[in-house]
């Protein structure tokens, strides 16, 4: 446990189990699997089970999150499944992740404010490669009120519709759903999702 919490998600990180669980999300870890083995993005990574997962699978994977608890525990789970990630200690929409190429990016459940999400949306749809893929998975407006999971606030859910424009270059395919989340404590109950994929 650390004394001192640079922000809100290393509070919630700082504890002797994974807030979100140590396995990959539903949608993630049925995507990541029918991908051919490649250089992915995570963003908004946390404590790591999706990029741990994927490095499982054989992908050569970079997260990026400001956690520095997230951090700390995503390495840990990557030493102890025995296989190796990079995780840069960076801000969404600060960080040099836009100026490289990737094969393949996910964002799952990466709320954010949304006076600044459309652009990293487009900064993240510029840097797939050709025949890259999106793996995009959130919290729908209709998720507002319940408990299961998200962000409190109505603008900082999504509507598939605003979603469909927001990464150009891409040709999406996307649902909006109720799901059963399953998460630890994080995520715990019936919600409102949207799944999306996308191709370049």
């Amino acid at each position: 446990m650390t004394d001192r919490h640079k922000n809100n998600w290393d509070a919630r990180y700082d504890k002797g189990w994974y807030f979100y669980g140590k396995e990959p999300n539903y949608f993630v870890g049925r995507q990541l699997p029918t991908l051919k083995k490649g250089r992915g993005l995570f963003l908004a990574e946390g404590e790591g089970r999706n990029a741990v997962f994927a490095a499982g699978l054989g992908h050569e994977v970079v997260a990026v999150d400001n956690s520095f608890v997230g951090r700390r525990k995503a390495l840990e789970l990557a030493a102890e499944k025995g296989v190796s990630i990079d995780y840069r200690f960076e801000d969404l929409t600060t960080g040099s992740w836009g100026n490289e190429s990737w094969d393949f990016v996910v964002l799952c459940f990466a709320h954010m404010d949304p006076t600044i999400m459309p652009a990293v949306h487009r900064q993240v749809a510029d840097c797939i490669a050709p025949n890259g893929r999106l793996i995009f998975l959130s919290f729908a407006k209709a998720q507002f009120g319940r408990t299961s999971g998200g962000p409190p606030r109505r603008d900082w859910l999504h509507d598939l519709t605003e979603l469909n424009d927001q990464f150009p270059g891409l040709v999406l395919e996307a649902e909006e759903k109720e799901v059963d989340l399953s998460e630890s404590l994080g995520h715990r109950g019936l919600a409102w999702v949207n799944e999306m994929t996308g191709i370049k």
